[in-house]
């Protein structure tokens, strides 16, 4: 049977398990991890394995194979595979090229009619429309009297919701741009920044899969945009998909409407049918603008006032990775936090090990240690971190819905029952402590235990708004959970009445 190592020591799956979860990802939402990205996908299914109640891969990859009773479950492997890190005005040289550029040539074309529609295609937590929505605010003294739509999409359900909380830490504004207009569209929230409302309400976010066939079109609202941003996403893609998503792209702007996408995407010969346009450190594409008066486009009669920061002279420079940089954050805590966010889960490992060290008796850094561990498929540190944690604190409920998960995935169901039983204990309302129990009891063939876990957790969903998502679920929204557990329960009272 195919299952992660349990040496405790850096666990891999087997080449086989990397071929079927490719394949999988693959067939249900266009996403293809190449050879030289296989530990990126083997992170994220390690992740997401040690997040479910399964107790190996084949159990948990049969359960991904269903559409229906596998749905949350896919939607948390989705939300571990896509990375979803960025930054506000993230790549100077792009940024620079649509504010001195792209945006005031859209606000000469849309003058008349005050009208625009953009879409950040993949807009991960949110960084990249809101930097949109702010240099229109840059650049429009009556942005007020416009019309302006700024579809943000994503597959990531985690991602979209951080994007609508719109609030960032200092990690977020490593630009100069972003640091010199933070003042003026942020208030500080303890050691975060909130943004503005008036900024929020300029953005429209959906969750949408780029593989899928369901755009351009009204329903989805991506029709006649006048930009499309989709930087660093078709690198989840097959090539046959990424052409298919270019041309629907393609499809979806007006004429003389503008494509932005990430340096690290597929050859120019993908985007052959967009003209391109050469600015400096960055390429630009759009689609064919033979009815837009060539002087109008060379000749801009209206100029935004120039940036009075130094971040244009210097020209684009290497960007660290995304791990260095919220490393340098400053509460060590809450570093590795966003290194666990993010799928950096040895780094996280490292910086926890060290605050062990200056912050012993910090319950929350161990139960971090423990769920860190969990998510690198290391049980016996998992269990040992966090059992440490409650020792410290009694009331520690993520220790103890750790534990339960831990002993769990080791087929120690008792114990894994006894702990997910004091999470309910300590929070009655903790939904996916009761759904955890539901699970731990039908293994144990308890059907009518099982099934009173079931009611209360889909009572408990019933009081929530569906596209709530669930604290600590690793993406999962009130509705996707919710029609799991109603199968659930269709099933199951079959299932119990055939060995009653």
């Amino acid at each position: 049977m195919n299952d992660i190592h349990s040496d405790g020591h850096n666990p891999e799956l087997k080449p086989g398990d990397y071929a079927r979860f490719n394949r999988l990802l693959l067939e249900r939402c266009g996403m293809y991890f190449s050879e030289s990205r296989q530990a990126e996908l083997m992170l994220g299914v390690r992740q997401a394995f040690a997040a479910s109640t399964c107790t190996n891969l084949d159990q948990y990859y049969r359960l991904l194979q269903d559409p229906k009773s596998g749905a949350v479950e896919m939607d948390r492997l989705i939300n571990a595979v896509t990375v979803s890190e960025t930054h506000f005005f993230r790549n100077q040289p792009q940024f620079d090229a649509l504010y001195q550029h792209v945006l005031p040539e859209i606000i000469r074309r849309r003058r008349a009619l005050r009208t625009m529609r953009i879409w950040s295609a993949g807009c991960a937590s949110g960084e990249e429309p809101y930097s949109i929505a702010i240099m229109l605010r840059e650049l429009l003294p009556d942005v007020e009297d416009w019309s302006i739509t700024i579809l943000a999409t994503d597959i990531n359900n985690e991602a979209l919701y951080r994007a609508r909380k719109a609030v960032f830490g200092e990690w977020a504004f490593r630009e100069e741009r972003a640091k010199l207009w933070r003042p003026r569209y942020f208030r500080p929230l303890g050691k975060e920044y909130e943004l503005n409302p008036e900024v929020r309400r300029m953005v429209t976010l959906s969750r949408l899969n780029l593989a899928d066939d369901n755009y351009p079109s009204y329903e989805t609202n991506t029709t006649s945009m006048d930009l499309i941003l989709c930087r660093n996403v078709t690198i989840y893609f097959s090539e046959s998909v990424t052409r298919m998503v270019v041309e629907r792209f393609y499809n979806a702007l007006v004429d003389g409407g503008w494509l932005v996408v990430g340096h690290a995407e597929p050859s120019v010969s993908v985007y052959a049918r967009y003209e391109t346009y050469n600015y400096p450190d960055t390429v630009l594409y759009r689609r064919n603008s033979k009815h837009i008066p060539l002087d109008l486009i060379l000749s801009p009669q209206w100029q935004p006032e120039p940036l009075t920061h130094t971040a244009t002279e210097e020209g684009i420079t290497p960007s660290p990775s995304p791990a260095i940089d919220m490393a340098r954050a400053a509460d060590p805590f809450e570093q590795a936090q966003q290194l666990s966010r993010y799928g950096h889960s040895e780094q996280a490992q490292d910086v926890l090990l060290d605050l062990v060290e200056s912050r012993p008796g910090d319950a929350r850094v161990l139960t971090l240690l423990g769920q860190t561990y969990a998510n690198l498929g290391n049980w016996s540190q998992a269990e040992y971190w966090c059992s440490k944690a409650v020792e410290l604190d009694k009331l520690d409920i993520d220790a103890y819905y750790t534990l339960a998960l831990v002993y769990q995935h080791q087929g120690e169901v008792d114990q894994a029952i006894d702990y997910m039983k004091k999470v309910v204990y300590l929070q009655r309302d903790n939904v996916l402590g009761h759904f955890g129990l539901a699970d731990l009891y039908r293994d144990k063939g308890l059907w009518a235990q099982a099934q009173k876990s079931l009611d209360n957790a889909r009572r408990l969903l019933d009081l929530r708004s569906d596209d709530e998502l669930i604290p600590r679920s690793g993406g999962v929204t009130v509705r996707s959970l919710r029609e799991t557990v109603v199968r659930q329960q269709q099933r199951w009272s079959v299932e119990a009445a055939k060995v009653m």
